[in-house]
């Protein structure tokens, strides 16, 4: 059974990897508070927001797998990364807050979490560990 530590050094590369490939291009200075309007609900971007949070959202599903609401708690949790840099991009001069990335934020980490929650199981006993697919009607 893996040990705390090692869940948390295992989201902590998640978290490097994500942001080693994170778009943080404020050039300019920090201040005040802007809403970035002018991105568009297609942009190839959201993809990537999509891609990015899906990742977190089912790590967040399961570690709390033995929760009431492993798939809301999952979204929340694989939201966060999103929403810290979109609050920074909010600061930026050059750029802004973008409710857009955070919504593709939160669909991916939903999706993530759905479906580490609903569709992959982990079953280990003293002859190996099986992995398969399963459904659970939690939400």
């Amino acid at each position: 059974m893996r040990t705390i530590g090692q869940w948390g050094a295992l989201a902590l590369m998640l978290a490097a990897s994500t942001a080693a490939h994170a778009g943080f291009d404020c050039s300019g200075s920090h201040g005040g508070w802007r809403l970035q309007t002018s991105d568009s609900w297609t942009g190839t971007d959201k993809l990537e927001h999509f891609a990015v949070s899906a990742p977190f959202g089912a790590l967040g599903a399961y570690l709390m797998r033995d929760t009431e609401h492993p798939i809301v708690y999952g979204t929340l949790i694989g939201t966060l990364p999103g929403f810290a840099k979109e609050m920074i991009d909010g600061t930026c001069r050059t750029d802004g807050f973008s409710y857009k990335d955070l919504a593709a934020d939160t669909l991916g980490a939903l999706t993530g979490a759905a479906l580490t929650h609903w569709m992959i199981t982990y079953n280990r006993t003293p002859h190996g560990t099986t992995i398969g697919l399963a459904y659970r009607n939690r939400f």
